[in-house]
C-alpha cells in the first residue's frame, strides 16, 4: 500500500518507560456512496483501536525493527454520517521482553476510504492529531516478569473512561509530535499481517471455589536498581554483576519474622543478607530487638533483570531509614545501592562463556578485593568510610505491595467462608450482582474463580464500588490435591483501583490462567460484582481435527493435548500461555507437528520459519527465542528450526518456500559448520540443551546428540541445495556430514559401554553420563550406520538402568517417533496413558511442560499425543508433499478396537472411521477428490474399505 501518513507520539522523547499514551483524531466523512473503509496501523510497542467508542482492533503481531509489521482493521461498519472520530490508546514498554525489543515510541494510521464512484481518499496520523499521556496508568511499577513486561496498575480516578467517544471533549489535548514518514525512521517498511487474525470469545467462570477474609504479609518492597547498576540499559539480557543493596531497620518493639525473596534469582535479585554483623538466607527466622539494624544483601550472580522483590514478614511493623540521613531530599528514598563491583555481559557468539544462568556459574570473582572488603562493612560506623561510594535510590524506583503474588501467596487466611448462591451471581451474564460485604475482621475480601479450563486473553470486570476500593486480580493455573500452585517467577496480576459508583474495566493486560484470585482491599463499602470474565482470544482453531476411539482415556489425553495446542497458538507458537508465552524456536518444530494434525495453519508455520533468521543482528547463529535481544543460543533449537524447514515443505506442499529460505538456511548452517575442531567435532560455547534432564553435557565443548543434528542438517541443506540446482553448496554439505558421522564413531563411541557418551568437554574429558535422549536424537537424525543401528535398538527400547531415562514429554515426542519407526506403537500408547493420563487424573484440562512435576501446567510441546494419535491411529499415512497421496495403513494394535476422526489438508479435510469390532474390518474414508488413495496393502490385510469423495 502506498502510505502517507506519518508516525507521531505525544512528544519527543524516545523511549519513555512504561508510559501509554492517548491519540484521536475526529473526520467528517460522508457515507453517501462509501463503499470500503480500512484503517491500517502500527504502533511501538502495542496499540488498541477504537472508532466511535467501539474497539475495532488491536496490535501489533511481533515485529523486530527491521520488519515491522502493521494491522488493517474494516471500519466501513462503524462509520456513521457526517462527525466520527477514532481513538487509539498505545503502549509503550521502554524496555526489551522476551517477545519484543525495545525501539522508539511511536503511532501510525492510515484511513483509506473508497467510494462507489471510483474515488479514494486517505486520512493519516500527522500533527493535527490530539494527543495525551494516559493518566490512569502508573508507570514506576514491576513488571510481570522479564518475559512479558511490566505490571498493569490502573487508576480509575485519575482518567476519564470516555476518552475515545467522538463526544469527548480534547480541546484541551495538545497536538501530537510527528516523528518521521512512514517508511522511514526506527522501523523503516511496514509489512502487512500474513497471518489470519485472533478469534475472540467471551468465557465466563463455572465455579466460585471459595470466599474468604485474608490479611496479607506486612509489605513486599520492590527496589528497581536497574538504572543504578546498568545506566541506560534497556536490553533483556542477562545481568551478571556483583554489588550490594541496602537500609537502616528501624523497630519500635522487638520482633520476629521472616524475610523472603519473591520468585527465583532468575527472576528478581536477591542473595544473602546481613543484618548488623550476622548473614542470613531467604527463609531463616530472624529476631530483632527495638531499634535501628544495618540491612545489606549482597547481590552475585546471574539475573535476569534488576529488581528485587523483599517478602517482610513480621507482626510489627519495620520502617526504613536511610544509612546516613534523618531527613530525606524530595525525590530520596531510604535504600542504598553499592556497586557494581564487576560486571559480566553475556553474549551468544559460541565463543564467549554463556553465563546465563542455567549453568549454575556466574563468572565472578567472590575474591575480588573490593567487593570482599565491602563484605566486611558490618555496622554503621564501618559503612561509613565508604559513605561516598554508596548511591541513594531515587524514590520512584522504591515500589511498595505491587508484587501482587506475594500478596496473594503468603498471608493470613482469617475466615473460611460458605460459598451462598448469592455469591454465584457473578459467574452469569445477568443483572443481578454478587455482594462482597465488608469483611468482618479488618481483612481482605478474597475470592476464586474457577473458569474450568485454561485459557488466555483480558479479564474485564463489572462493579460498583466506593471510590478508592483496590481490586488485585490473580491468575494461577492448577490446584493439586487441594493446594493451590502459585505462579512462581510470574506476577500473574493486575490492579484495578475503582472510582466511585457502577463501573467497567477491560484490562489490556493478556494472561493466562485456569483459576482467578479476586482481593477486595481498602474496602469501605460492599462491593457488588455484576460479571468477571474473560475475553478469550488466539490464532483461530476450530475442530478441524477430531479424535475419538474405543480407550476412552486416550479420548480424554487427545482433549487435553488439543486444548493445549490452542492455547499456545498465538501471532507465533508459544511455549506456554501463561508463564512466558514466548516463541522458543526449538519448541516450533514440535508445535507445527502437532498443528498439521489438528488445526493446519500452513499459513502460521511458515510465519514463525520466516521469524525466526531476524534474529542473526544479535547473533549469527541464530536466538533461540525472538524477538529478544536476551543473548540465548541453544544449537539444538537452531537445528530444530532446519528439520522444521524439511516438515514443512512434505505437510504443507510448498517446496517454493525453500528458494526464500534457503540463503539465511545456508549461512546458519556454515556459521555453525566453523565449531568443527581438529577431530571434526562440533565443539561450541553455548546453552547445549537437549531435554530437561541431568545429562553431563558440556556447555564449552561437544555435545553428542547436537553434533548429529548438525551432521543431519548438513545433510538437508545439501538436499535443499540439489533441488535448487546448487550443486556446490550440496558437494559441500554432503562432505561435511560424512566427515562428521565418521567423528562421532571415532570419538564419542564408548567401545566397552557399546553406547555413545553424552558428549565430551574442550579439554579431552568424556561427560559422565549415558543417556536414552543422545541415542533416540542420534537414531532420528540417521547417525547410526546398520551395524551400529542393529547394536542399539533394543536398547532404544529397553535403556540400560545406568542411562537418563526420557521422561519430559518434550523428549518423548521424539521417542515415540523411534518407537512407531520400529513398529512398537503398543509401547507408544501405554506410555502416552502413563505420562498423559496421570495428568488427567489430576483434572487438568492441558498437558504440562515436564512430569511427573511441574512449573507449567500447559505447555505447548507436551500436545505430542495429538501427532500421534491423528497420525498413527487413523489408519491414514501421508505418501507425498502436501497430502497429494496417501495409503490406508491400519494400525496393528491390540488395545484398540475402533477410531475415527479427521485429519486438515492443503486440499480439504479427510475424515476416517474404522472397526474391527464384532470380528469385521471395517474402514470408511471421506476424502477430497484431489488426493490420490492407496488402499490395495489394507484390502491385502482383509480391511473392508469404503471411499468417499468430496469436490476440493
Amino acid at each position: 500500500m502506498e502510505w502517507k501518513a506519518r508516525w507521531i507520539w505525544i512528544d519527543s522523547e524516545k523511549q519513555p518507560l512504561n508510559k501509554q499514551a492517548c491519540f484521536r483524531k475526529t473526520f467528517e466523512i460522508s457515507k453517501d456512496e462509501l463503499e470500503d473503509a480500512v484503517i491500517h496501523i502500527s504502533a511501538d510497542s502495542c496499540f488498541w483501536l477504537y472508532v466511535n467508542g467501539k474497539r475495532a482492533g488491536s496490535g501489533p503481531i511481533r515485529s523486530t525493527s527491521e520488519h515491522w509489521y502493521y494491522e488493517s482493521c474494516s471500519a466501513a461498519h462503524l462509520l456513521r454520517e457526517g462527525s466520527n472520530t477514532i481513538a487509539v490508546q498505545v503502549w509503550h514498554y521502554g524496555h526489551s521482553n522476551y517477545q519484543y525489543v525495545e525501539n522508539r515510541a511511536g503511532m501510525a494510521l492510515q484511513l483509506d476510504l473508497k467510494y462507489s464512484n471510483g474515488i479514494t481518499e486517505s486520512r493519516g496520523s500527522d500533527s493535527s492529531w490530539k494527543a495525551h499521556v494516559h493518566e490512569g496508568y502508573k508507570r514506576n511499577t514491576v513488571k510481570r516478569n522479564v518475559n512479558i513486561g511490566w505490571l498493569e496498575v490502573y487508576d480509575a480516578r485519575s482518567w476519564d473512561d470516555s476518552w475515545t467517544a467522538e463526544t469527548f471533549d480534547d480541546s484541551n489535548w495538545p497536538q501530537a509530535h510527528e516523528i518521521c514518514q512512514v517508511g522511514e525512521g526506527a522501523w523503516g517498511t511496514l509489512y502487512p499481517r500474513d497471518i489470519e487474525p485472533f478469534a475472540c470469545n467471551r468465557v465466563f467462570p463455572r465455579q466460585l471455589v471459595s470466599v474468604s477474609e485474608v490479611k496479607p504479609l506486612q509489605m513486599v518492597v520492590s527496589l528497581n536498581m536497574r538504572e543504578m547498576f546498568f545506566p541506560g540499559s534497556r536490553d533483556a539480557n542477562v545481568k551478571i554483576f556483583s554489588g550490594f543493596f541496602g537500609t537502616v531497620l528501624e523497630l519500635e518493639h522487638d520482633a520476629a519474622g521472616k524475610l523472603s525473596f519473591a520468585h527465583s534469582p532468575w527472576n528478581g535479585v536477591q542473595g544473602r543478607f546481613r543484618i548488623d554483623d550476622k548473614w542470613y538466607k531467604t527463609g531463616d527466622e530472624l529476631r530483632l530487638t527495638k531499634g535501628r539494624h544495618l540491612f545489606m544483601t549482597e547481590a552475585f550472580g546471574v539475573y535476569n533483570d534488576v529488581i528485587s522483590h523483599l517478602e517482610w514478614d513480621f507482626k510489627e511493623p519495620i520502617r526504613f531509614i536511610h544509612p546516613f540521613k534523618e531527613q530525606l531530599n524530595e525525590g530520596e528514598s531510604p535504600f542504598v545501592v553499592w556497586g557494581p563491583f564487576q560486571t559480566i555481559t553475556s553474549r551468544a557468539d559460541g565463543y564467549n562463556p554463556v553465563y546465563g544462568g542455567v549453568e549454575k556459574r556466574s563468572g565472578l570473582d567472590r575474591e575480588l578485593p573490593a567487593f570482599a572488603e565491602a563484605g566486611k562493612a558490618d555496622s554503621l560506623a564501618a559503612l561509613e568510610a565508604y559513605k561516598h561510594e554508596l548511591r541513594t535510590l531515587p524514590a520512584d524506583c522504591v515500589i511498595y505491595n505491587e508484587m501482587i503474588y506475594s500478596l496473594m501467596h503468603r498471608k493470613e487466611v482469617l475466615a473460611s467462608n460458605a460459598v451462598r448462591k448469592e455469591h454465584e451471581r457473578l459467574l452469569y451474564d445477568h443483572e443481578k450482582p454478587a455482594v462482597i460485604e465488608l469483611p468482618a475482621q479488618g481483612g481482605d475480601q478474597e475470592l476464586v474463580l474457577d473458569f474450568g479450563k485454561l485459557y488466555v486473553g483480558e479479564v474485564a470486570l463489572e462493579l460498583q464500588a466506593a471510590e478508592g476500593t483496590v481490586i488485585d486480580v490473580y491468575g494461577f493455573e492448577a490446584v493439586v490435591n487441594g493446594s493451590i500452585r502459585y505462579t512462581s517467577g510470574l506476577n500473574n496480576a493486575f490492579r484495578y483501583t475503582a472510582r466511585g459508583g457502577r463501573q467497567t474495566f477491560r484490562s489490556v493486560s493478556r494472561m493466562g490462567f485456569r483459576y482467578l484470585m479476586i482481593a477486595i482491599r481498602q474496602q469501605t463499602a460492599p462491593v457488588s460484582l455484576y460479571r468477571v470474565f474473560l475475553e478469550q482470544s488466539g490464532y483461530p482453531a476450530a475442530d478441524q481435527a477430531q479424535f475419538r476411539c474405543s480407550d476412552p482415556l486416550l479420548n480424554d489425553i487427545w482433549e487435553i493435548s488439543r486444548h493445549t495446542s490452542e492455547v499456545c497458538t498465538e501471532d507465533t507458537f508459544v511455549d506456554c500461555p501463561t508463564f512466558e508465552r514466548v516463541f522458543w524456536v526449538g519448541d516450533c518444530r514440535v508445535s507445527a507437528l502437532v498443528n498439521y494434525y489438528l488445526f493446519g495453519s500452513y499459513e502460521l508455520v511458515r510465519h514463525c520459519l520466516e521469524m525466526v533468521p531476524r534474529s542473526s543482528d544479535k547473533s549469527p547463529l541464530l536466538l533461540s527465542s525472538l524477538p529478544t535481544d536476551w543473548q540465548s543460543v541453544i544449537p539444538m533449537w537452531t537445528f530444530s528450526w532446519m528439520i522444521a524447514i524439511k516438515d514443512y515443505a512434505a505437510y504443507s506442499g510448498d517446496r517454493s518456500f525453500e528458494a526464500s529460505i534457503y540463503p539465511e538456511y545456508a549461512k546458519a548452517l556454515d556459521e555453525y559448520c566453523k565449531f568443527l575442531n581438529k577431530d571434526d567435532l562440533f565443539d561450541i560455547s553455548s546453552w547445549n540443551l537437549v531435554d530437561w534432564a541431568d545429562m553431563d553435557i558440556p556447555y564449552v565443548g561437544v555435545g553428542t546428540a547436537q553434533h548429529g543434528a548438525l551432521a543431519y542438517c548438513c545433510s538437508l541443506g545439501a538436499d535443499m541445495a540439489e533441488r535448487l540446482g546448487k550443486q556446490e553448496d550440496a558437494a559441500k554439505y554432503r562432505a561435511i556430514a560424512a566427515k562428521m558421522r565418521a567423528a562421532l564413531k571415532q570419538h564419542l563411541w564408548i567401545e566397552k559401554e557399546q553406547a555413545f557418551i553424552d558428549g565430551r568437554y574442550r579439554d579431552g574429558e568424556m561427560s559422565k553420563t549415558y543417556s536414552h535422549q543422545t541415542h533416540v536424537l542420534l537414531y532420528l537424525f540417521e547417525a547410526l550406520d546398520g551395524e551400529l543401528q542393529s547394536k542399539l535398538e533394543e536398547r532404544l527400547l529397553n535403556p540400560p538402568e545406568h542411562w537418563i531415562s526420557v521422561i519430559s514429554p518434550f523428549m518423548s515426542f521424539y521417542l515415540f517417533d523411534v518407537w512407531q519407526r520400529m513398529g512398537k506403537m503398543d509401547r507408544i500408547i501405554e506410555r502416552i496413558k502413563l505420562v498423559w493420563g496421570a495428568m488427567v487424573r489430576q483434572g487438568s484440562t492441558t498437558a504440562w511442560e515436564t512430569y511427573p512435576n511441574t512449573r507449567s501446567f500447559a505447555h505447548a510441546w507436551s500436545a505430542a499425543p495429538c501427532y500421534v494419535l491423528g497420525k498413527h491411529l487413523l489408519g491414514v499415512k501421508r505418501l507425498a508433499d502436501g497430502f497429494a497421496s496417501i495409503e490406508l495403513e491400519l494400525p496393528v494394535l491390540d488395545s484398540i478396537d475402533w477410531a475415527e476422526g479427521s485429519i486438515p489438508t492443503p486440499f480439504g479435510r479427510i475424515d476416517a472411521a474404522w472397526s474391527r469390532e464384532d470380528g469385521k474390518r471395517q474402514m470408511i474414508v471421506t476424502v477430497p477428490e484431489a488426493i490420490e488413495v492407496h488402499q490395495q496393502a489394507a484390502e491385502k490385510a482383509g480391511w473392508q474399505i469404503e471411499i468417499k469423495r468430496v469436490k476440493g
